[in-house]
């Protein structure tokens, strides 16, 4: 069920309703609960048992560590609630990248017997609920966490429907809390919740998904297209993935805070980070603290010295593109950006390079910054979106062996965009405008139309679902992350 269709808005209308006539907590969280395992139900078919496992497996772990009275107990329970999930997680989305791997392997060295292929199917948001379990057990075991004592609570925390399917991913101490009190729906979160949805849905469906009109045949077919169009390609690609995901993100945002329901961020206009650090820090958040908080830390962090701190970045990211998928192009994806951030904090933490420039401290150095850190952001997108490693290869052929000429038009606009960003780092130079600048760029318009009377506000509306109803392509494609 996808959140831009029609019957997504006919279920949410449903709960909503179902939700504000129950005025018992109970029969509203067991609504809440129903609506969701429906949800992922219609989603993922028969796979909505392993929702129900998962959950069940979480919970009881949870509990016996709580209870345990020794560490080896603990640990004991702890390492099964841990390897539950991940053996589920690793069957259905890694043991045919496993065996194909394998089967590599064995061909590079003549053997000429195969495994064959279990062609598993990927159950929906299985990489989103696993680490919302794993994070229940391992904040209770590390003494951050009491046991939710009614476990359809619980279980509603796992399923939420807003963030089921592609995250946020949600800790257990940010969402149960919220279930404390019933749930009222409100004017002022029925208004914030539907400019969050409605501002999603535009980004979804008319950036990202025109974007991919563009992008998809270009990496479908490299050969043919000119260097500047692939290049291109490329960029747009890295639009087309903020604006599919952080659309997605702000309507699932947006229907739990029309419920009443505070869900994290999880971008915060990362392509205006000025070092790749910052940019993590900014990029599907929810993940990158968890990655921090149940990988990297507990692999030592940065507290066992320089060189083991530089493995510990390398093997996170590695893991991060792991999870992103079943491809080896992903886990050079992850290696690619575990380097960037050893090195960034080699010459940038440790060695201070350009601490003391004067250009650097300045507006125009921090665009210079945001330049340089984007350049390497979107060559790293060009590795994510590529199909194999000889799609990767035959994409960056492409674009050096390319004889198609670039049209005057483009030209033009190459000139005028190149004039542009000269006049703009001379403007930056004033630090005035810089100042001026940068507060346009962070200006928070969707709490400001949020709050708008209801005349404005509807005009925002009316304004972003015509745009949306005109511009959209005839077919809408499945958000990219519930691959993931």
């Amino acid at each position: 069920m996808l959140f831009t269709t029609p019957e997504f808005f006919i279920f949410l209308t449903v709960v909503l309703i179902s939700a504000e006539l129950l005025r018992r907590e109970l029969l509203q969280h067991a609504i809440l609960l129903v609506a969701s395992y429906f949800f992922y139900w219609y989603s993922g078919s028969i796979h909505v048992l392993l929702l129900a496992f998962v959950t069940l497996a979480s919970y009881f772990c949870g509990y016996k560590v709580y209870k345990s009275v020794t560490i080896r107990q603990k640990k004991l329970w702890l390492a099964i609630g841990t390897l539950i999930p991940l053996v589920i997680l690793g069957y259905f989305k890694y043991i045919d990248f496993g065996i194909e791997s394998i089967n590599s392997i064995l061909a590079a060295i003549g053997i000429t017997a195969q495994i064959s292929l279990l062609n598993v199917a990927l159950p929906v948001g299985i990489s989103f609920f696993t680490f919302q379990a794993l994070s229940y057990v391992f904040d209770i075991y590390l003494g951050r966490l009491e046991p939710e004592p009614k476990f359809h609570k619980y279980a509603l925390f796992i399923a939420f429907f807003p963030q089921l399917v592609a995250g946020p991913i949600v800790r257990a101490s940010e969402f149960l809390p919220q279930l404390k009190s019933k749930i009222t729906i409100t004017g002022e979160n029925l208004q914030a919740g539907v400019t969050l949805i409605v501002w999603g849905l535009f980004k979804k469906m008319v950036i990202a998904d025109n974007l991919a009109l563009f992008v998809d045949p270009r990496f479908a077919e490299p050969i043919g297209y000119s260097s500047f169009g692939l290049i291109l390609a490329v960029f747009a690609f890295g639009i087309q993935i903020y604006c599919d995901f952080s659309g997605y993100a702000h309507i699932a945002i947006g229907c739990a805070r029309i419920l009443g329901f505070k869900l994290p961020e999880n971008f915060d206009m990362p392509y205006l980070a000025s070092n790749i650090q910052l940019f993590w820090r900014k990029w599907h958040m929810t993940l990158s603290r968890f990655i921090k908080d149940y990988v990297y830390i507990p692999l030592g962090g940065n507290r066992c010295g320089h060189t083991r701190t530089y493995l510990n970045l390398f093997a996170s990211m590695l893991l991060c593109g792991l999870w992103h998928g079943a491809a080896w192009t992903f886990v050079l994806w992850g290696a690619y950006h575990g380097l960037l951030l050893a090195l960034h904090r080699y010459f940038i933490g440790e060695k201070k390079l350009g601490s003391n420039s004067r250009f650097l401290n300045s507006g125009a150095g921090l665009l210079f910054s945001i330049l340089v850190t984007q350049i390497l952001v979107f060559l790293g997108w060009l590795i994510f979106r590529a199909e194999s490693f000889d799609n990767l290869m035959e994409y960056i052929q492409a674009i050096f062996i390319s004889t198609s000429e670039i049209t005057t038009i483009t030209k033009v606009a190459i000139i005028v965009g190149i004039i542009g960003l000269i006049v703009l780092f001379i403007l930056m130079m004033n630090r005035k405008f810089a100042d001026t600048f940068n507060e346009i760029l962070y200006f928070d318009y969707l709490d400001i139309v949020s709050r708008q009377k209801m005349r404005y506000w509807i005009i925002y509306l009316v304004f972003f679902i015509t745009m949306i109803l005109a511009l959209s392509p005839p077919e809408t494609p499945e958000f990219i992350y519930f691959a993931f």
